[in-house]
């Protein structure tokens, strides 16, 4: 059985801003899930053979919910991948069944010559006993999944014994700004960006930065189904921030998770911070003999001295850096 990742965390609901109407056109998107204990759980969500995709998950309630590419995408289109000769694709979902709605979406990365070889990073939102049109974010399940058979805790990576490497990728999720408290001037967009990590093998820890290379951007990548197709106009408020990602333990699976991350901005005064990252080291190593990426999750939550307050969750795909650094 592949291993998946599941974030939960209980800040969601102060980036939730409202209902979602006409089969969910407004409001942000459920970049992370609602658990209520602020871990990550690792748990199988897909089956791909390329190019269909089934998605799964167990709800709050028990019952286990799906949607596949066969009967519940609506759009599809060409996807972007990290990894050197895959192939990507993305779909975006919508299910109504008789005990309520999935909203999701899902892109995979997959190896042409051996499907078996994927990765899938997706969310959704469960709506449940509501149906189309009108959605009620209020009363909706959210989550975030990172998965795929080289991030399975039951097949760990052989991690090195010694030595650093440094990992390079893509972050992306959605935040929400409230200028000086002001409810009524709260923002909500979806952001991507760059995620640099530094492992030291030895030591068994792994630290980082999200946005300390190049800038977060506003943007559509992702969660269109939401916040609409159109994207936002100039630099996005979310441009200058930066978050530390203060050393994690790397467990015996691969495995690492932390409440610790420092938000910082050249200009303002973030006072109080609330988060944490997660996720796991690939079992697939390079040429080097490192796992080739690290996947997982991260979530922000802090006030600044003006009163004004933010929420930032998203998920991340890192490959090994092969460019000479350490």
């Amino acid at each position: 059985m592949t291993g998946r990742m599941r974030a939960t965390v209980p800040l969601l609901p102060a980036l939730m801003a409202g209902a979602l109407t006409a089969c969910g056109t407004a409001g942000p998107p459920g970049t992370a899930m609602q658990d209520g204990d602020g871990e990550i759980a690792f748990e199988r969500n897909s089956e791909f053979s390329g190019p269909r995709l089934r998605m799964f998950l167990t709800l709050q309630d028990g019952r286990e919910a799906s949607v596949n590419t066969t009967d519940d995408a609506i759009g599809t289109r060409p996807g972007e991948t990290p990894i050197p000769g895959h192939e990507a694709r993305d779909w975006t979902f919508v299910k109504d069944a008789e005990t309520g709605t999935t909203l999701a979406h899902a892109l995979v990365s997959w190896d042409p010559g051996n499907p078996a070889d994927y990765l899938m990073a997706g969310w959704w939102i469960q709506f449940p006993g509501q149906h189309l049109p009108e959605l009620s974010l209020a009363d909706s399940e959210q989550y975030a999944i990172v998965d795929g058979p080289e991030i399975d805790p039951a097949n760990p990576p052989q991690l090195p014994l010694a030595g650093e490497a440094t990992y390079t990728g893509s972050v992306g999720g959605a935040y929400r700004y409230v200028p000086e408290g002001d409810r009524d001037a709260a923002v909500v967009e979806e952001y991507r960006g760059t995620i640099t990590l530094s492992a030291d093998f030895g030591s068994r820890t792994l630290s980082g930065c999200i946005g300390c290379v190049g800038e977060l951007a506003a943007g559509r990548a992702h969660f269109g189904a939401v916040l609409g197709d159109e994207a936002p106009d100039g630099r996005s408020l979310i441009a200058d921030y930066e978050l530390h990602l203060g050393a994690a333990a790397i467990g015996p699976e691969g495995n690492f998770e932390v409440a610790d991350i420092a938000v910082r901005h050249p200009e303002r005064t973030p006072v109080r911070t609330e988060g944490f990252w997660g996720g796991l080291f690939s079992n697939i190593p390079n040429a080097d003999g490192e796992p080739r990426l690290v996947a997982g999750f991260s979530s922000a939550a802090f006030s600044e001295s003006d009163g004004s307050k933010a929420v930032i969750v998203g998920a991340f795909v890192a490959p090994a850096d092969r460019s000479g650094n350490p």
